[in-house]
């Protein structure tokens, strides 16, 4: 379909002309009444797509921002949008394009809105991190073009993304068309990452212009030539400028790049600090054995006995005395050398977790921007779905790793949609249930220990677990005696399998709630997380995504299940007993062993009290659990590494752990164990490999 499609031009002329006839007789109505602002968005809205279609993405984009003035009551947009659409006839009348300028001219009607102050601060924040980054990536020396061309043009996208989430049109007006510009300069360009890398930094000064004075930068691409003819320094004028600002604070700029490597150096101190303790346990494992061989000597001589004529000679006893002598020496020597060791073992771990955590606390930001970006985009799904909501937040000076918040990101963002989407009803449903007509969608934050909880929330239709139940016995994905013993939260989690539904039945059912699940888990368990359903027929539904902050030093408890020795946070340990009886009247405790991998084992010796992962939630509402071992080790601080992906779903762990021998070990997710010793808890003892009933028919689940 051509851009300038004649036909296309004609039928977008009438259009043009039936809605100015609409927009002159509401432009004469009072333009204070909410009703008027209403129906010229209505109609702003038409032209929009419209425009798109007949190949005008300008006069689009203006009818974009009209639409948005009009929604939040702009008086004034309503007699812009009548004179915008009589010039676009005149202009499409004698052959030109309908709305007037070019990028990097504004066109007339974009103006400086006023930003929400509550996303504000955090907006700043991010943008002000997006164009130091591209100055890394402008002047980086290590990598090539690609790589440095890719990060550039990720970077306008995500503040163009970020700018129309908050309302800043110049700047997402402004990064849209850069992104098309850096389109056409690559497209025939013999070497287009250069292309692509020379055309943003001939436009980095406008960015920082844009965020600090965006009326001046306006007022710079109306009036002067519309492109730079110099192309900046290495070090762009605005960078300079921010850092001059900064002299008087004592703070300087370090790029992201170089505090990833600082704390991968962090780790790596780590690691050989391991191997420093590990070497200290060999030397008083050495310096036990020489004591024991003295020890041994000297009972061979007082055996033995004093010299005598028909004995052992007195020669070769003062040569089994001066052995005893020497072992004893080399004894202390160690002893004393493993106490050295102990000492700078101990200083090198302290200056290790001091560094990493200040380099750490360097990438961090409270995870409010990354819920200011949910709310907006909650706020335009419920636009589009014709629903009513509030968004509520708990927790959200929280501090976040960068990095984590763009790979939460997504999964959170799908989890929201969801809600929107499949969950929360509309006006006239809530109401006819006696619900307010507005629903709210909550998201929060809580952290314990190295482990991020993060809350979407929403007080919906929620889930009926019964069918649930009913679909999964159905389809033979779980028998009828674990789908009878199982509780709530673990037959929730059956949503995350791919295909699980009751479309097969009805398709409102499930209201949806497992579409796209399985997908947005995976991303999560990318991150070495996991996530939490939990819902109230009729009530709300809440998903709880857990992920680790950071692999770091944690403090465990070492226990042994079926000869396999795994570790336990001791953060979420509280307290071990022994298995009596008369402690498990109520319900029986299941073994580690089989919560790892279905199988009938011994009744264990040991029970180990478990508390869940979030620990904001109040005591009482905890998820609290327990589960049996075979013996129970000494709690110590190790190292936890993040698994590799061919661990991520075959087991509730939480990381690796390497031993000072080389051998490795497994931290267990105790979050992610909850489900299975809940539900095995409740099976009859000799049930638990029963195999799963079949329904009579093929049908599987769609």
């Amino acid at each position: 379909m051509s851009a300038r499609d004649p036909e296309l031009t004609r039928i977008l002329i009438l259009e043009l002309e039936r809605h100015l006839v609409a927009l002159d007789e509401l432009v004469k109505l009072h333009p204070g009444d909410d009703a008027t602002l209403e129906s010229a968005r209505r109609t702003v809205h038409a032209l929009k797509g419209s425009a798109g279609l007949a190949g005008e993405p300008e006069l689009a984009a203006v009818m974009l921002r009209l639409e948005r003035r009009l929604r939040e009551g702009d008086h004034a947009a309503l007699t812009e949008a009548a004179t915008t659409v009589r010039v676009a006839i005149q202009r499409l009348g004698a052959g030109e394009r309908a709305a007037g300028g070019a990028w990097p001219a504004p066109p007339p009607d974009l103006v400086v809105g006023t930003l929400d102050p509550l996303v504000r601060a955090q907006y700043i924040a991010e943008v002000t991190d997006r164009l130091a980054r591209i100055d890394d990536a402008l002047t980086a020396i290590d990598g090539g073009p690609e790589d440095a061309a890719a990060e550039v043009y990720r970077h306008v996208h995500t503040m163009k993304g970020a700018a129309s989430a908050v309302g800043d049109e110049p700047m997402a007006w402004f990064c849209h068309g850069l992104e098309e510009r850096l389109r056409v300069v690559t497209s025939g360009a013999p070497n287009p990452e250069e292309a692509a890398l020379a055309e943003v930094a001939e436009w980095r000064a406008v960015l920082g212009t844009l965020l600090d004075d965006p009326e001046a930068a306006l007022a710079t691409l109306r009036g002067v030539p519309l492109r730079p003819r110099t192309r900046p320094t290495a070090r762009p004028a605005a960078r300079q400028d921010d850092e001059a600002r900064r002299e008087g604070d004592g703070t300087i700029r370090v790029s992201a790049r170089s505090v990833d490597r600082l704390l991968d150096h962090a780790s790596g101190i780590a690691v050989a600090r391991e191997r420093v303790a590990a070497r200290v346990g060999g030397a008083l494992e050495h310096s036990r054995q020489l004591r024991k061989l003295r020890a041994d000597l000297g009972d061979a001589l007082r055996l033995i006995g004093p010299p005598r004529p028909w004995g052992a000679p007195a020669a070769a006893l003062r040569r089994i005395e001066r052995a005893s002598q020497a072992l004893a020496q080399i004894g202390d020597e160690l002893d004393a050398a493993a106490e050295r060791l102990k000492l700078s073992d101990q200083s090198l771990k302290d200056d290790a977790v001091a560094a990493k955590k200040i380099l750490s606390t360097m990438r961090q930001t409270p995870i409010r921007g990354m819920f200011s970006r949910l709310a907006a985009a909650v706020y335009a799904e419920a636009r589009r779905a014709g629903r009513v909501v509030a968004v509520r937040t708990r927790g959200a000076e929280e501090p976040i790793d960068r990095r984590l918040i763009e790979a939460l990101m997504e999964p959170c963002l799908q989890l929201a949609r969801n809600a929107i989407a499949h969950g929360i009803e509309g006006p006239d449903a809530r109401a006819a249930l006696g619900k307010p007509p507005e629903a709210t969608l909550t998201f929060s934050a809580s952290r314990s220990g190295n482990r991020l909880s993060i809350g979407i929330a929403d007080d919906g239709a929620g889930v009926d677990v019964s069918a649930v139940r009913a679909r999964a016995v159905e389809t033979g994905i779980v028998t009828e005696v674990l789908a009878e013993a199982a509780d709530d939260q673990t037959l929730l989690e059956l949503l995350f399998l791919p295909g699980f539904s009751t479309r097969g039945q009805s398709p409102d059912l499930l209201a949806g709630r497992g579409i796209g699940l399985d997908i947005t888990l995976a991303s999560v368990q990318r991150l070495g997380g996991s996530i939490r359903l939990s819902s109230r027929h009729g009530l709300g539904f809440e998903a709880r995504v857990d992920v680790p902050i950071e692999s770091g030093l944690a403090t465990v408890l070492w226990v042994t299940a079926q000869g396999v020795e795994l570790a336990i946070p001791a953060a979420n340990a509280r307290r071990v007993r022994r298995n009596d009886v008369a402690d498990t009247d109520a319900e029986r405790v299941p073994h580690l062993a089989a919560c790892l991998e279905p199988r009938l084992v011994d009744r264990p010796p040991f029970v180990v009290d478990l508390d869940g992962i979030d620990r904001a939630e109040p005591a009482a509402e905890r998820e609290s659990f327990s589960v049996g071992v075979d013996a129970v080790g000494s709690t110590e601080e190790v190292l936890v590494r993040q698994l590799s992906p061919l661990l991520w779903g075959i087991g509730p762990y939480a990381g690796a752990i390497v031993r000072g021998d080389g051998s490795i070990r497994l931290a267990l997710d105790v979050h992610a164990l909850a489900p299975r010793a809940r539900a095995l808890g409740r099976v009859p003892e000799g049930r638990i490999s029963e195999p799963p009933s079949r329904p009579p028919t093929s049908r599987r689940a769609v």
